[in-house]
């Protein structure tokens, strides 16, 4: 197993939880900023020098940007790190992925989603956090489905529910009470979202699993988004021009 992370202290403790809990020594951590696609890249390639298969390649970076923050690639934050950090990481490990035997792609999202506006992807215009998120989240959802149309590789979405985490913490009014009220009401603890993850993981080895998507540990529906015609292949060659310059 191998964990990559921004924090090196945060990264390194979660290794040694996880070599004490486990009793096993092949965990190891990368550590990158994710919202660069040149650290992408570069962590990317870091995996490649020191490892010849990968069964399970799971794209679970996030974090929720209120202000627009523009990335020194020129990239809106989130983004970059929702949605374009976890495209390039499929194609940098594509290759890595086909040779082994029954690999898989995870990637988890939640169920706030908003069509793209090809025209202003930077959201120069109205930004909000949530605009973002929804956003990023909307090309996360196409992406899949057209990646399942076009490649072999197995590609499932994960929807984990609202977790206890301090992701949301920074959220402005009145959606920072309204997640805290929705917390102590359908919130689960962080252990509880990782057993649903752990179940989901063993049901997607276990039945080769593709193109399909998870609510808490249950199979369910794809989510309705605003789609127009064209939408899944403008999207996915967007993606490629974006991300080619760090493949």
């Amino acid at each position: 197993m191998i964990i990559i992370g921004r924090n090196p202290a945060k990264c390194n403790s979660t290794v040694h939880e996880l070599k004490n809990s486990t009793g096993k020594n092949n965990i190891s951590t990368i550590v990158a900023n994710l919202s660069v696609l040149n650290e992408v890249k570069k962590a990317s390639d870091s995996f490649l020098q020191g490892n010849l298969s990968l069964d399970f390649l799971m794209l679970n970076a996030n974090a929720i940007t209120d202000d627009r923050t523009i990335i020194s690639e020129g990239f809106e934050q989130n983004f970059a790190l929702g949605y374009l950090s976890r495209a390039l990481m499929i194609k940098k490990l594509e290759n890595v992925l086909k040779t082994t035997p029954n690999s898989h792609i995870l990637a988890v999202v939640g169920l706030d989603t908003a069509r793209l506006d090809f025209d202003d992807i930077a959201i120069k215009n109205n930004f909000t956090g949530r605009k973002a998120l929804g956003r990023w989240q909307w090309c996360m959802n196409v992406f899949t489905r057209e990646y399942s149309s076009k490649k072999t590789i197995p590609l499932n979405l994960y929807m984990p529910g609202l977790v206890k985490t301090k992701i949301l913490a920074n959220e402005p009014q009145p959606m920072r009470a309204f997640v805290k009220l929705m917390n102590v009401l359908v919130g689960i603890s962080v252990e509880k979202s990782a057993e649903n993850v752990f179940s989901v993981v063993n049901d997607i080895v276990a039945n080769k699993k593709n193109r399909t998507c998870y609510s808490w540990k249950k199979e369910r529906s794809f989510p309705k988004v605003e789609m127009k015609p064209d939408d899944q292949s403008r999207l996915w060659d967007l993606t490629d021009s974006l991300v080619k310059p760090y493949v």
